[in-house]
């Protein structure tokens, strides 16, 4: 039985060969794309919160998230001052694209990380021209062998055309693909890729492990529905967040990031 990730990378291999995957993106990236790290480690006293617009959530009873514009939504959410911003980049069943990402990017001066099941060069030219300030790279689909170059290939791209690298794990042992991949960013998704669903006892130990090894600043990634949410992964180490869908399903969206931040005197690794 094909798993959720194996299909997704068949999709995303399709649409990157599609006509209209960059179309109407500028020709050249944008001369200056503020820094992602820089803004995570600036705010990580008291929880650095990278904010997601999304479309679509697979995995939950309800995939499809309240209709924003990328400027109603970073009108919605600034007043909480985020970090920064994530972008879904995906088609095949998040309904995103690269031109999500360049409206995002023209609405805000913070940095914006383009995610997406990222494979190829191709991807990572498309995030320059968009105006990322960052890619994800994801630590599971080298170990699966569904790259098309060795991870510390596409890192090394991504700096040469003036991208940060967020490189996400899920599991300890994914911990070994660490070695020689130059990433700027750290995050452990609470997802699992294959099921979808929250498995939050592995993701608390595997940032804890990856806290231990000295990778930061380092991310909690998904699964932040509720104050306690966040703090399980403050306590385990985070200095930020990345939160998507509980946003987007908010009427105070603003209020509702406010109460994720890191509690005075809490756990600041």
């Amino acid at each position: 039985m094909t798993g959720f990730l194996e299909e997704i990378v068949r999709g995303v291999r399709e649409d990157v060969r599609s006509e209209v995957y960059d179309r109407g993106l500028p020709p050249r990236p944008p001369p200056r794309r503020p820094s992602l790290r820089a803004a995570i480690e600036r705010d990580r006293a008291r929880g650095a919160i990278v904010v997601e617009f999304k479309r679509v959530s697979p995995g939950q009873a309800d995939p499809r998230l309240p209709a924003r514009s990328a400027e109603e939504f970073v009108r919605a959410v600034d007043p909480a001052s985020p970090s920064g911003y994530s972008c879904l980049a995906t088609g095949p069943r998040f309904e995103g694209s690269p031109h999500d990402v360049a409206d995002l990017a023209r609405c805000t001066p913070r940095p914006v990380l383009f995610k997406e099941f990222v494979i190829s060069d191709e991807q990572i030219e498309v995030a320059a021209r968009a105006g990322a300030s960052a890619i994800l790279l994801i630590a599971r689909l080298a170990a699966e062998g569904h790259l098309d170059r060795p991870l510390a290939e596409l890192a090394d791209e991504a700096h040469d055309r003036g991208l940060e690298v967020l490189l996400e794990l899920h599991r300890s042992a994914e911990l070994s693909w660490v070695e020689g991949v130059r990433a700027d960013v750290f995050g452990v998704n609470v997802r699992d890729l294959d099921t979808l669903r929250f498995d939050r006892p592995t993701a608390l130990r595997t940032l804890a492990d990856t806290r231990a090894a000295g990778l930061k600043p380092l991310l909690g990634l998904s699964g932040v529905t509720t104050p306690s949410d966040a703090d399980a992964l403050w306590d385990a180490g985070a200095d930020g967040l990345v939160v998507g869908t509980a946003v987007a399903r908010s009427s105070e969206p603003a209020t509702f990031l406010d109460s994720l931040r890191r509690s005075p005197g809490g756990n600041e690794a």
